[in-house]
């Protein structure tokens, strides 16, 4: 239980930092004032990382309660070769129950809150386009489309594990496809989040061509050397 909750508070971080950019780009052309004040208000979001931390190892720790209840609801399983089991003893604890209304709300609330501060964002561009070079704009723009998609991918992939795990819990059954969908749906953020700065980042995908189109051209040179060889 403490790598999940280590994984959730790490991934609540990077939802957090995803909308701290984009917030941060709305508040620059938006507001000309006490910038640093809005940026340290902002920063507020980053207690809900340390309050999950927090809450999840308050509850008391009980190893052999852990086990046995396990061997309750799955009697058919062998547990012989894990003697001891990690976990919380409770997970109808009231902290718990804070942590998990905490994650389901800041993954369902964020991106919400993320995509109307990216739709101001380019309303705001669009009144200022004739006083930016189209560079500029070409630039911005892709930025604010990448961030708008980023933050909706914990929208995609962290909503629907909670919504697993809270039927899990108190109906006591589970969903058979809740045990596969907890690892792929965590990674993919992790797969998805650097194409689309690729992609959304323009220095970042003329980089990438760069180095691509030199890695062909590096290939291609050396396939003309060793034909020039074999003619000759």
């Amino acid at each position: 239980m403490k790598r999940d909750t280590k994984t959730s508070s790490t991934a609540t971080t990077g939802g957090v930092l995803n909308i701290h950019t984009l917030y941060y780009r709305l508040i620059t052309i938006k507001y000309h004032e006490n910038l640093n004040f809005r940026v340290y208000i902002f920063g507020l979001w980053y207690l809900f990382p340390i309050l999950i931390t927090i809450l999840s190892y308050i509850p008391p720790i009980d190893l052999d309660f852990v086990y046995n209840e396990t061997l309750q609801i799955h009697p058919d399983y062998d547990f012989s070769p894990y003697l001891k089991f990690g976990g919380f003893a409770n997970s109808h604890n009231i902290c718990m129950t804070l942590v998990t209304v905490t994650l389901v709300v800041l993954a369902t609330l964020a991106p919400l809150l993320g995509w109307y501060w990216r739709r101001e964002t380019l309303k705001i561009l669009d009144q200022n386009i004739n006083s930016l070079s189209a560079q500029s704009v070409m630039q911005f723009r892709a930025l604010i489309h990448g961030l708008g998609l980023q933050i909706m991918i914990p929208l995609i992939c962290y909503v629907p594990v909670g919504f697993f795990y809270i039927y899990n819990k108190y109906s006591g059954t589970q969903l058979p496809i809740s045990q596969y969908t907890l690892c792929f749906m965590m990674t993919l953020p992790a797969l998805f989040d650097p194409i689309l700065q690729i992609y959304f980042i323009v220095p970042y995908r003329r980089a990438v061509r760069q180095m691509m189109t030199c890695g062909r051209r590096r290939r291609r040179g050396i396939d003309d050397a060793e034909s020039e060889c074999l003619c000759s």
